[in-house]
């Protein structure tokens, strides 16, 4: 079979169970934002599959790991202290489907040195893949600061810039954007309390929270951000260059492979 002439990305989907029926579920955002400004061809990773095998993963030029309303259950990640009760599956809430997958997913792009793109679940899979853990619950009424949409706000809005971050000199979001501090949208519950040794930190919000990592020494491109980059990219710099220098990162491993 030919080799497609773009890089090939596999996109994880989330898990979706309705009426007792198992299902997929993705944005459409994800694949549009990594067709048009990642340049890549788009697979999706179902959540229950095989597919998230090394010998498939060896296949692709990139991953993306998206975001969901679903909290990571800290079980399925071998957290020390944590058990597994209920079922695998709450809307909104737990999708297990979604953790094995990921956990697996990861294993395989860190082992093979693939790129990746982690999007606020993601990079919260990745933290804890990697040994770090998570804040359960950020904000609590009251509290100065929100991680977590206005949802008196129709859908769109929700995902509109509301604080700032700001880069670590030197780094990979650095040295990609030439800029210190950028705005960013904040849909998230959870969010890291300890960082792994194996992150770097790439930003960190005013309130102390570290909003997006690297993987340190990591052979090419290896970046998880707690925002949403591809809700709004045809009118966001930022998130266009984030998805542009993915897919470039991509492309050099679509060549190496064709090679």
């Amino acid at each position: 079979m030919r080799r497609s002439e773009k890089p090939v990305i596999g996109v994880l989907a989330n898990h979706l169970v309705e009426d007792g029926v198992h299902r997929n579920w993705l944005r459409w955002k994800y694949i549009e934002a990594a067709e048009r400004y990642a340049g890549t061809e788009v697979v999706i990773i179902p959540t229950q599959t095989m597919r998230a095998s090394r010998g498939f993963l060896a296949r692709l030029d990139g991953i993306i790991l998206t975001g969901d309303e679903s909290n990571l259950d800290p079980s399925e990640f071998g957290t020390k202290g944590s058990e597994r009760t209920g079922p695998d599956y709450l809307h909104l809430e737990r999708d297990r489907y979604r953790d094995r997958a990921a956990n697996m997913v990861l294993s395989g792009a860190i082992d093979l040195g693939l790129p990746f793109l982690a999007i606020c679940r993601g990079l919260q899979e990745l933290t804890v893949k990697l040994g770090g853990t998570l804040h359960e619950r950020l904000w609590q009424p009251g509290a100065s600061f929100r991680h977590h949409e206005d949802t008196s706000l129709p859908r769109e809005h929700q995902y509109d810039p509301v604080h700032h971050v700001d880069l670590v000199p030197g780094g990979v979001l650095h040295r990609l954007l030439g800029s210190e501090r950028i705005l960013v949208n904040s849909l998230h519950t959870q969010g890291i309390a300890t960082l792994p040794p194996s992150l770097t930190v790439e930003a960190v919000a005013s309130d102390g929270l570290v909003e997006a990592v690297s993987v340190t020494d990591a052979p090419h491109f290896q970046l998880a951000v707690q925002w949403h980059p591809e809700w709004h990219i045809a009118n966001d710099q930022v998130g266009q260059r984030i998805f542009e220098a993915f897919g470039e990162a991509c492309e050099r491993i679509r060549r190496q492979n064709a090679a």
